[in-house]
């Protein structure tokens, strides 16, 4: 086996074969104890998958691939790391994930099954906790039921431009579907960027209808779509900005404002909150 054929074996593989098991998923970051402190309590390994980054929070040591974790693991040479690895049957292992990621698949039923306005009470008692209780919000938002592995829920839902569903509620905040943005048109020449839904439902909650109808409305659903729809703004004479008070929002107001010289920060209305829709709720805004 050479080098390139060894860092082809997956992370996680090598540290199953040291006796370590996923310990937190979520997406490609996984989590498992620590190979050089096997007795830790806490999972202190935190492995990318996707670009096969690893790093040990409790020990101070990282690498970038399988070699340089069993080279430091078992304090050996890259020659006897390959030894090791050698043992390691990459095929068979790749088989193994695949079959277990279409088990997971196969089990993994999530979808929405019924969109009607929304009538239950939790939902509406949820509505009015984030502040949100006039006719020009209600207007954009569902409530969704939807399944989970075969589990039924139901939560708001805001769809989005790929047909999905950014799901709310007390007790979740998942999207069902491809993860887009939402652009509500006006024919305006105006557009006011938000980072989640219920920053945009806020603004609408405060906002007159007349005015509600003279802009136009990005809605993100994760900041970092931004960058990928980026070319929407090209045609606006006027970008409104109304991202959170945080490193991410300072990050994208920059690269929108650097970009356009006709865009905006607005974030001073909200300056001592997270976002527009903890305002709202701090100050209890009316129409």
């Amino acid at each position: 086996m050479n080098i390139k054929q060894a860092k082809q074996i997956p992370i996680e593989v090598i540290l199953k074969s040291m006796g370590l098991n996923i310990k937190k998923e979520s997406g490609n970051d996984i989590w498992f104890k620590s190979p050089f402190s096997p007795t830790e309590k806490n999972a202190s390994f935190h492995l990318n998958k996707q670009k096969g980054y690893w790093y040990c929070f409790s020990n101070a040591i990282g690498g970038c691939n399988g070699i340089d974790l069993v080279v430091k693991v078992k304090s050996c040479t890259v020659s006897e790391a390959l030894q090791y690895l050698r043992t390691l049957d990459p095929f068979s292992f790749q088989k193994q994930i695949v079959s277990a990621y279409e088990r997971k698949k196969e089990e993994n039923h999530n979808y929405v099954s019924e969109v009607k306005p929304i009538e239950h009470i939790a939902l509406k008692q949820f509505l009015a906790s984030r502040g949100i209780m006039n006719s020009n919000a209600l207007v954009q938002i569902n409530e969704v039921h939807y399944s989970i592995n075969k589990k039924k829920y139901f939560a708001i839902g805001f769809k989005n431009d790929s047909d999905g569903w950014e799901l709310r509620s007390k007790y979740a905040k998942i999207c069902i579907g491809k993860k887009d943005v939402t652009m509500i048109t006006n024919q305006s020449t105006t557009v006011k960027i938000f980072e989640g839904f219920f920053d945009y439902l806020s603004f609408l909650q405060v906002s007159d209808e007349k005015s509600i109808n003279q802009a136009d409305y990005l809605v993100l659903n994760s900041a970092v779509l931004l960058l990928k729809n980026i070319n929407l703004l090209d045609k606006y004479e006027t970008i409104e900005l109304y991202l959170d008070n945080d490193s991410t929002g300072d990050k994208y107001t920059k690269v929108i404002t650097d970009r356009y010289h006709n865009a905006r920060d607005e974030r001073s209305t909200y300056s001592k909150y997270k976002d527009l829709n903890e305002c709202l709720c701090a100050c209890k805004l009316t129409q």
